[in-house]
């Protein structure tokens, strides 16, 4: 075609036919990314579900991280089931903060019994929060701990009140809960059960299980801050996949109830002082284990620790094996300190064990760590008990042997006593090889002999 033969009225109609095309493309386009968008606004085909029970510390920390993580990959929601009385008020703080930066909706649900103090502050801070008729939360005002006296005692100082109802504000007020009431949880210790708290507007459901939970779920929207955008959940007939604790979830939430963990310190440090005033060296590393263990029971980093307790290890093995003689308590020490240190080295979520696995972990650790306690108490008691004993001394007054060597009183010589040789010096008289000879005393390693006379040989 000849585009200068074309008329203007062509020309015009040509350009309107193009617009009208690159209109239409766009909007298809448009739509087909509205489209797409919307889809991935959409979740609940599954749910990841992970159980807080006991005091939250720096294990239940970590075990949350590597759950969110988890989630994430899996574009699942995360559901947090909470039966605790409580824990760190820092490790419930980062928990509250990986909850908002989090991707995907986590839904907080309070099961067999309560959800006190820093549980309530989690709660709260979830995007969606449940609990179980016959449930509590509440008593959220903050403790302190005395490690000397091993005394809890509440603060009502505004310094540390303050921080933590402007923490709520932040995190819990985005979420439409009523703020009034949490802040009762703080400076009142109000506490309510599952219906009141519904009622009050601090809480969204009140479910009997996790199944009814996400029934009524299904078909709301929420707004994620983490993912910038609402979530459409569709969690009827959801797929529901239980996250475990790891090893050293296990052995670090082991680790940090006080009373252990307190227990550990003392005693490491009495052991090290004693090392320093006695001298014996050689139980030192007994003191230095105790005494990681109880820092990191009191909140100390796991990665950090599980990196010292290998080096150390490896460093207590090669001196063991290249400076000491045979294998003690130094080699044990390190052989101990090795294995736990492997044993609380981070585990991807990939690498996660079912709670069931991990509980015969557990056991089979404590089964083996009694057993080596018990033997080592064994030897222990058996060494002490020969210590004890008074020293055997074998008398070899009236002994008698065969001289070896020429033996007089300025000539020492060999004789043979009871099948063994013993260097001995007459008293008197010279002694020639192959005489009979008898023991009149011990001077030092040297027997002092003297000849049997031939007719007392020939008496006998």
């Amino acid at each position: 075609m000849n585009l200068a033969k074309l008329s203007n009225n062509e020309i015009a109609r040509a350009s309107l036919i193009i617009i009208i095309l690159f209109s239409l493309l766009n909007i298809l386009t448009g739509s087909s990314v509205t489209a797409q968008g919307q889809s991935t606004n959409v979740i609940g085909q599954k749910v990841v579900v992970i159980q807080i029970s006991g005091v939250i510390d720096t294990a239940m920390e970590d075990y949350v991280s590597n759950a969110l993580s988890y989630s994430e990959s899996q574009n699942a929601i995360l559901v947090i089931e909470l039966n605790t009385p409580g824990g760190l008020l820092d490790s419930a703080m980062n928990i509250v903060t990986m909850i908002d930066s989090s991707k995907v909706p986590v839904v907080g649900y309070v099961v067999d019994r309560w959800a006190e103090s820093a549980g309530t502050m989690i709660l709260v801070s979830c995007h969606i929060a449940a609990m179980q008729p016959g449930t509590i939360i509440g008593s959220m005002q903050p403790i302190e701990y005395n490690p000397t006296t091993g005394e809890y005692s509440p603060t009502n100082e505004s310094k540390i009140i303050n921080p933590i109802l402007t923490f709520l504000d932040e995190h819990a007020g985005n979420k439409g809960r009523n703020m009034t009431a949490i802040h009762l949880f703080v400076t009142e210790n109000l506490n309510l059960g599952a219906n009141s708290a519904l009622e009050d507007g601090v809480i969204n459901y009140v479910a009997p299980d996790l199944n009814s939970l996400l029934q009524q779920m299904n078909g709301t929207s929420i707004y994620v801050p983490g993912f910038g955008g609402n979530y459409t959940l569709y969690t009827a007939g959801a797929s529901v996949e239980y996250f475990g604790m790891s090893i050293r979830h296990y052995l670090v939430h082991s680790l940090s109830d006080p009373t252990i963990s307190t227990l550990l310190l003392s005693l490491g440090m009495m052991i090290l002082l004693f090392t320093i005033i006695s001298g014996h060296l050689a139980v030192t590393p007994i003191g230095l284990l105790m005494m990681l263990l109880g820092f990191l029971g009191s909140g100390y980093s796991i990665s950090a620790t599980s990196l010292l307790l290998i080096l150390l290890g490896v460093i207590l093995i090669f001196i063991e094996h290249a400076v000491l003689p045979g294998f003690g308590i130094v080699g044990a020490t390190g052989i101990i300190m090795l294995v736990l240190g492997i044993a609380l080295m981070p585990t991807g979520s990939a690498y996660s064990f079912s709670q069931e696995y991990a509980s015969t972990f557990l056991y089979a650790a404590y089964g083996i760590g009694i057993a080596f306690g018990s033997f080592t108490a064994f030897v222990v008691y058996k060494i002490l008990k020969v210590r004890r004993k008074k020293p055997f001394e074998w008398k070899f007054e009236g002994l008698r042997g065969t001289a070896i060597d020429l033996i007089t009183p300025e000539r020492e010589g060999f004789i043979k006593v009871h099948g063994e040789y013993w260097k001995a010096r007459s008293k008197e008289h010279e002694i020639k090889p192959g005489e009979s000879v008898v023991v009149l005393a011990k001077e030092g390693p040297i027997l002092i002999v003297e000849r049997i006379e031939e007719e007392q040989s020939n008496k006998q």
